[in-house]
């Protein structure tokens, strides 16, 4: 429903690509130079690149548990005086196999190799500039080549889920939590009704939830892609699932004034002046008013309503529009004039007056800083009898 900005666009965008690349070289089993390339990263005062990283204590073998260890052993990788590959190498060989043996395509577009009649038995060269599209594209510009890639089977993707794009471990990383930080995304942008502001510090962390635009299951090489990777509520996130559809995309899509909550009368007109006994007399409906909009977009919209339930959802919050209606039916626009006039160095122009009578900026851009922001506006826009 609400845009947010990618990392190119966003005031943090240095601090946003620098932590997630460098918690990407830590979870993948692809060498660090692989991951960051030429890449210099400046993560809590600390400089890295592919030449000072190997040496840091971060980037150290997977553990050799008991199921890991069976798991090397049935892909024949097996230390020996023949063969002493170091537990690096290993993890990274292992990863190759897997990749190998969910998808021959998905193999040839991460590693330079055109043999796919054979499971390979050292570790290819990785098409690096490949790599870094997999992790930081957006989900509506994939090139032919990842598109063609498509769906995992089950069994394979939850092996490249769990061994390979490891998005629990990555998830679950104090950076991960300090990336939701720095994308500063203060409001569920799927329903614009809860707060998903991140919280860090001793006492304990407070953090919205990643929901993967492409479904994980389906899709594991996106897994942990940073485009792929929405700051959401939890409720969303459970609406949604691991559902894979065609909802508004948050790094380009948004309704904006192209679709908007308004009232539809039910019962009464009473409603109209704010009673709080009225809350039967009106429902709230989602309206697609734009006549110029594409099919695709408005099939987008009606699937997000659908999805996150976001009709049912705004029904909920009557009380709220009966507030709106009351301030409006007390503070109408003849009395903000006034307050303009009379105190103009407090209230500069209308807008600065109908602010403080909401409490909140309602301009399109600041929808994405307060909870429930684009209904207020849809509202406002409907008792005023106008559009932006």
């Amino acid at each position: 429903m609400i845009k947010i900005l990618t990392y190119k666009e966003h005031h943090r965008g240095k601090s946003i690509i620098d932590r997630y690349l460098y918690l990407a070289a830590y979870i993948l089993p692809f060498s660090p130079e692989d991951v960051l390339g030429d890449d210099v990263l400046e993560v809590d005062g600390n400089t890295f690149t592919s030449k000072n990283s190997l040496p840091k204590p971060w980037k150290t073998p997977r553990k050799r548990t008991d199921k890991y260890t069976k798991l090397l052993e049935k892909y024949n990788i097996i230390p020996s005086p023949e063969s002493p590959q170091e537990p690096l190498e290993q993890d990274y060989l292992l990863a190759a196999k897997l990749i190998w043996s969910a998808s021959h395509t998905l193999y040839t577009y991460i590693y330079q190799s055109e043999n796919t009649e054979s499971e390979p038995t050292v570790l290819p060269p990785i098409r690096r500039d490949h790599l870094r599209n997999l992790l930081t594209v957006k989900m509506d510009e994939l090139d032919a080549e990842l598109t063609n890639i498509g769906t995992i089977s089950n069994k394979y993707s939850k092996l490249l889920l769990d061994e390979v794009f490891r998005y629990k471990t990555f998830s679950k990383n104090t950076h991960a939590v300090k990336l939701l930080e720095d994308m500063d995304v203060n409001v569920c942008p799927y329903c614009n009704r809860l707060y998903t502001m991140t919280l860090t510090g001793n006492d304990g962390k407070s953090r919205p939830q990643f929901d993967h635009y492409k479904s994980k299951s389906q899709y594991p090489y996106f897994a942990v892609s940073l485009m792929n990777l929405i700051p959401s509520c939890a409720l969303c996130n459970q609406s949604k699932s691991d559902q894979d559809v065609a909802v508004l995309y948050p790094y380009t899509d948004e309704m904006a004034l192209d679709a908007v909550f308004c009232t539809k009368i039910e019962s009464g007109l009473n409603y109209l002046t704010g009673n709080k006994d009225s809350l039967d007399e009106f429902s709230v409906i989602l309206d697609i008013v734009s006549d110029n909009l594409p099919e695709a977009q408005k099939e987008k919209i009606r699937l997000s309503d659908k999805v996150f339930n976001l009709t049912r959802l705004y029904n909920k919050h009557k009380d709220y529009i009966l507030y709106l209606f009351w301030k409006n039916y007390v503070f109408n626009d003849e009395y903000l004039y006034i307050l303009c006039k009379e105190f103009p160095e407090i209230f500069q122009s209308f807008k600065d007056a109908k602010s403080m009578m909401y409490l909140m900026d309602i301009d399109l851009e600041q929808w994405g800083r307060r909870s429930l922001g684009k209904l207020t506006h849809d509202i406002d826009m409907e008792i005023n009898g106008k559009s932006d």
